[in-house]
C-alpha cells in the first residue's frame, strides 16, 4: 500500500508541503472564477472545461513528465541513488514510491482540476453540449489513464540510460521529457473523435477510437512497469528474469492478432493482425539486440554455470534479444501459411520475402554475437560500430548498388522478390532466399568457431 510505503511517503513529504498545499487550490479556483465571471459576462459560451484540461495538461504533459524522468537521474548525479541501493526495499516498493510519490503534488493538482471540471457541467448556464454524469467520469478515467502512462514513459526510458551510465558524462532530462508529452496525441484524437463511432474490429467486437486508446494504454502502463521493476532490479544488483521480456512481445501478439478481419477477400486486411504482430516483434527483437550488442554474449559466465551444472542462471544472463526469436518463427510460418492459403502468386511472393526476412535477421544476430565475442577497446564503440554495419547492410548498400547497376546483387544484402521483371518465377524465388541462407550459414559457421575459439582462451588463461 502507498502509505505503507517508505519511498512514497519520503516523496510525498517532499513534495506536499503545506505552503504548496494552500498555493495549488487557490490558484485554480481563482483562475476558474475569473474565468466564470468573465464567461458570463463577455462570452456566449462557458470556458470552464477548457480551462481545467489547459491545467490538466501542463500539470501532467509538462510539468509531471520533468518530475517523473528526473526522479532517480536526481539522485544519481548528485550521488545518492547508491544509497537506495543499499536498502531492504522491493524493487516494486521504489517503483511505486518513484513513480507515484514524485509526482505527487502533480496529481494534487490534477485532481481540483477534476472536480472543478466536473463542476463546470453542473452550475450556471453554461451554453455548453451536455454531458451525463457518466461521461464525465469516463472523461477524467481518460486522464488518469493517459497521465499514468505519460509519467511512466519518461522514467523508464531514463532508467534504461541509467544501466549505460558509462557512455555520459551528465544526464539531461529534456528527451525523456519530450517522450512523455507524447502522450499527449493518443489523448487528443480520444477527446475529438466520435464517442460512439465503431472504428476498429477486435476480436470479432466493434470498439470506438477512445475505447481502443484506453485498452492499449492499459496494456502498456501495466508492462511498462514490471520494465520498470525490472530495471530497478538492475541497477540493486539483481538479475530479473527474461521471461517477462518473451511475455510482453506475447502479449503484443494477443492484442494485434485480435484486428484480423477473416471475413475480408483482401490478404492484408485479413490477416493485417498477424503481419502486425510479425513486423512489431521482429522490431522489438531488433531494438534488443541492438541495444545489447557489446555485451550479447559473456562466454566466461556461460562456461562458469555450464560447468557448475547452474543451468537457470545460465538461463538468466541469456541474451534478452534470443527470447523473440521463437515467437518470430511461429509468427512467420502462421504468416507464410495464412498468405498461401489465398493461392494466388502475390500471396506466395510475400511468404518467400518473410522467409528471407527471418534468414536475415538470422544472420544478423550472428553477426551481432561474432563481433561482440572479440571486439576491442571502448565499450560505447562496440556497441555502435556492429548497429550501423547492419543498418548500412540495408539501407546505404542497396542504394550503391541500384545507382551501379547491380540490382541482382541487392538480395545480399535486404529482402527482395524480382517477379515481373526480368526473371522467372521459380528464378525470382530462387534469388530470394538464397542469398539470406547463404549468409547465415556462413556466419552461423564463424560464430560457432568463434565461440570454441573464446573458450579455448578462456581456458588457458584459468590457472591449473
Amino acid at each position: 500500500m502507498l502509505l505503507r510505503n517508505p519511498e512514497f511517503i519520503r516523496n510525498v513529504w517532499t513534495e506536499l508541503t503545506p505552503k504548496r498545499l494552500i498555493a495549488m487550490p487557490l490558484l485554480l479556483i481563482t483562475a476558474y472564477l475569473v474565468t466564470y465571471m468573465a464567461s458570463n459576462m463577455v462570452m456566449e459560451k462557458s470556458v470552464q472545461p477548457t480551462l481545467c484540461l489547459f491545467f490538466y495538461c501542463i500539470f501532467t504533459y509538462v510539468w509531471g513528465t520533468r518530475l517523473a524522468a528526473e526522479t532517480v537521474i536526481k539522485e544519481i548525479n548528485h550521488n545518492t541513488w547508491y544509497f537506495q541501493a543499499m536498502t531492504p526495499m522491493a524493487p516494486v516498493t521504489v517503483a511505486i514510491g518513484k513513480l507515484f510519490g514524485s509526482t505527487a503534488y502533480v496529481w494534487y493538482g490534477n485532481f481540483i482540476c477534476f472536480i472543478l471540471y466536473f463542476l463546470s457541467y453542473h452550475i450556471g448556464d453554461t451554453g455548453l453540449t451536455p454531458l451525463s454524469t457518466g461521461e464525465l467520469f469516463s472523461n477524467i478515467v481518460l486522464f488518469i489513464i493517459l497521465g499514468v502512462l505519460a509519467h511512466i514513459v519518461p522514467l523508464l526510458f531514463a532508467l534504461d540510460v541509467i544501466r549505460w551510465r558509462h557512455f555520459f558524462e551528465k544526464f539531461d532530462v529534456t528527451f525523456f521529457q519530450f517522450i512523455g508529452m507524447a502522450v499527449i496525441v493518443p489523448l487528443w484524437f480520444a477527446l475529438s473523435g466520435d464517442k460512439q463511432a465503431e472504428a476498429f474490429l477486435w476480436y470479432g467486437h466493434w470498439f470506438s477510437l477512445r475505447e481502443m486508446i484506453q485498452i492499449v494504454a492499459l496494456i502498456l502502463i501495466a508492462w511498462s512497469f514490471i520494465a520498470i521493476v525490472n530495471q530497478i532490479k538492475y541497477e540493486f544488483g539483481q538479475e530479473p528474469y527474461p521471461v517477462s521480456w518473451f511475455l510482453f512481445a506475447l502479449s503484443v501478439v494477443i492484442v494485434l492478432f485480435g484486428f484480423n478481419n477473416y471475413e475480408s477477400n483482401v490478404p492484408f486486411i485479413s490477416y493485417i493482425g498477424t503481419s502486425a504482430a510479425f513486423f512489431v516483434v521482429l522490431g522489438l527483437t531488433y531494438l534488443s539486440l541492438c541495444g545489447e550488442s557489446n555485451m550479447a554474449l559473456r562466454p566466461h559466465m556461460m562456461l562458469k554455470y555450464y560447468r557448475t551444472k547452474q543451468y537457470k542462471r545460465l538461463f538468466m544472463i541469456m541474451p534478452r534479444s534470443l527470447i523473440t526469436v521463437p515467437l518470430i518463427l511461429v509468427l512467420a510460418v502462421v504468416l507464410i501459411v495464412e498468405f498461401a492459403s489465398f493461392g494466388d502468386g502475390q500471396g506466395e511472393s510475400i511468404g518467400f520475402m518473410v522467409f528471407a526476412m527471418i534468414f536475415f535477421m538470422l544472420r544478423d544476430f550472428c553477426f551481432v554475437y561474432l563481433y561482440s565475442l572479440f571486439a576491442q577497446g571502448n565499450e560505447k564503440v562496440t556497441t555502435v560500430v556492429p548497429d550501423f554495419i547492419i543498418l548500412a547492410t540495408y539501407t546505404i548498400v542497396p542504394i550503391v548498388l541500384f545507382k551501379m547497376d547491380l540490382p541482382i546483387l541487392r538480395a545480399f544484402f535486404m529482402p527482395t522478390f524480382y517477379e515481373n521483371n526480368f526473371l522467372t518465377y521459380n528464378e525470382s524465388i530462387t534469388l530470394t532466399i538464397i542469398p539470406p541462407m547463404l549468409e547465415f550459414a556462413v556466419l552461423f559457421v564463424l560464430l560457432i568457431f568463434g565461440i570454441r575459439k573464446k573458450i579455448a582462451q578462456i581456458q588457458e588463461d584459468i590457472p591449473v
